[in-house]
């Protein structure tokens, strides 16, 4: 299971213990936007944390690929409760805030403090998301591994959130409260949180109804190739790098594996896309051409 999900989870209670206290020092739209971003992020993480728990359970009667899928369930509920909770409140508190300003105290100096603190702590757990998913590389390749990227996405949310709080604390401190500019970073917030929310439940729907897994679908035509046999093949994801595969031998074509070579072709066919690129394939079915 992954660690930067229970980090996160820790690191943001703390953080938006820190953040709400800032708002009620100062009254700040940016910081009440910031706080209920910060719970927003802990609701959403046990989520993702109940997703990875449930997944953990192996195949039964009623579903024979076991239970991976359940964490992109879970991770797509945690989306919708982002869309919902840290863009609908942020955004409309912004307006609200914007259309009748209220008084706003300026940024003391322990609210700064307060900030930097919930920076490092965003900064830490985001370095950490980041590894676990592989880098830039992960990032790009990795998207099957919702969990850990909804972490990754909503810490760089709310690094850039941070930011722009502490840009709005150095124009109070330079030259006063600014209501309006505060308002309108809190809607900016709520906007962003809103744009990260529709990409991640993008990708879980994408991966909810039994989507293919296209380095694998490579990886198993390559191989295939090399063995000489005719096929067509596809695969279906059904937990972070874990996939079934499907192959479909042409009719008449050359290499066509017999039912034992099938079967140690196909345990062969499982180590290397272990070995090579750390793919996992449950199980491997074949359709040979009626006689």
């Amino acid at each position: 299971m992954s660690s930067s999900v229970s980090l996160s989870i820790a690191t943001n209670t703390a953080i938006a213990a820190a953040k709400g206290f800032g708002w009620a020092v100062t009254g700040s739209p940016t910081l009440f936007a910031e706080t209920v971003h910060s719970v927003a992020d802990v609701a959403n993480q046990v989520l993702l944390k109940i997703g990875e728990v449930r997944a953990q359970r192996g195949p039964d009667a009623l579903h024979p690929f076991g239970h991976g899928q359940e964490k992109f369930f879970w991770a797509l509920v945690s989306a919708v409760s982002v869309f919902f909770i840290g863009c609908g409140i942020n955004v409309y508190h912004g307006v609200h805030a914007l259309l009748q300003p209220g008084a706003i105290e300026p940024f003391s100096p322990l609210v700064l403090g307060l900030l930097l603190f919930a920076l490092a702590l965003e900064s830490f757990t985001f370095v950490v998301a980041f590894r676990e998913l592989g880098g830039w590389k992960g990032l790009i390749e990795n998207r099957h591994n919702t969990t850990v990227l909804a972490v990754l996405l909503e810490d760089a949310v709310a690094l850039l959130g941070i930011l722009l709080t502490l840009l709005v604390a150095g124009i109070s401190l330079a030259w006063g409260p600014r209501p309006g500019f505060d308002a309108a970073v809190a809607i900016t917030v709520g906007v962003l949180l809103g744009a990260m929310a529709l990409f991640l439940a993008a990708i879980n729907r994408h991966l909810l109804i039994d989507a293919s897994d296209p380095a694998l679908d490579r990886i198993v035509a390559a191989f295939l190739a090399e063995h000489g046999v005719s096929a067509d093949a596809s695969s279906v994801v059904v937990d972070d790098n874990h996939g079934v595969v499907f192959i479909n031998v042409r009719p008449s074509g050359p290499g066509t594996p017999g039912g034992a070579d099938s079967r140690a072709l196909g345990d062969a066919l499982k180590r290397h896309a272990l070995e090579r690129e750390g793919k996992t394939i449950d199980d491997v079915y074949w359709k040979f051409p009626a006689s």
